[in-house]
């Protein structure tokens, strides 16, 4: 009877890409084809601190905050579409593509850290209720499950809205967020260290303004995990 079921079920709602939406077979994310075009990041060939591709490293223009940056995917392409499909579209069960993806990298760039607690982002009521939900917090609730640590989800919290980051260049994005977001007090971060999760990673200047709210806390270290990252070239990095 289970499987009747299961198999009617699949019937009236088939699995599809993440990305374009095909259908695919069970227990699968991605079609022959997007898996092929995904644009995966080369820990070996970025900066441990930014994160960057290390021929685009930024870490000789700004001190960041956070110890380390990583990210599966490149901000490009099919990955795109699937991170948008879920942020825009509202394709939740995207979350968990991404966030196995993203623990993958935690256990792998970052495989000599101890992390003791994992939080997120997190955005404005206003745009959480226009959207439904905040990307990054769903990251996060998945990510924690696999690794097996602790969310704290209401540790940080977005003080007012700003500019949209993407209309504004490199030294003006960390400015548009310099006092955006604030630590909740009643929490003691005392010698931890801090997995902070985001959906994607342009210059950082979200990331780092977070970081540095979580260390004034008392965090010892944070380590940003990130579904993508945006860089140029990348194809000429590659080489």
């Amino acid at each position: 009877m289970k499987r009747l079921f299961n198999v009617i079920l699949s019937a009236l709602f088939p699995n599809t890409c993440v990305a374009c939406g095909e259908i695919i077979p069970e227990n699968e994310f991605l079609c022959e084809y997007c898996a092929e075009m995904a644009e995966t990041v080369d820990f070996t060939k970025c900066c441990t601190r930014c994160g960057m591709p290390k021929k685009q490293c930024r870490c000789s223009k700004r001190v960041f905050h956070f110890n380390g940056c990583a990210a599966p995917f490149y901000n490009d392409g099919v990955m795109q579409k699937a991170m948008y499909r879920f942020k825009f579209g509202k394709k939740e069960y995207i979350k968990k593509f991404f966030a196995e993806r993203m623990a993958l990298t935690v256990k792998t760039a970052y495989s000599d850290i101890n992390f003791d607690i994992v939080t997120f982002v997190p955005t404005t009521f206003k745009r959480k209720s226009k959207r439904g939900f905040n990307q990054s917090e769903l990251l996060a609730n998945e990510i924690s499950k696999i690794l097996k640590l602790p969310l704290l989800s209401n540790l940080l919290r977005c003080k007012k809205s700003a500019k949209i980051q993407h209309t504004l260049n490199f030294d003006e994005r960390f400015k548009n967020v310099k006092g955006r977001y604030e630590c909740n007090r009643n929490y003691k971060l005392n010698g931890k260290t801090v997995l902070l999760v985001d959906d994607i990673k342009t210059t950082g200047a979200t990331l780092d303004e977070c970081a540095k709210q979580l260390l004034l806390l008392g965090a010892d270290r944070v380590y940003c995990v990130t579904g993508l990252m945006t860089a140029k070239n990348k194809k000429k990095e590659k080489k």
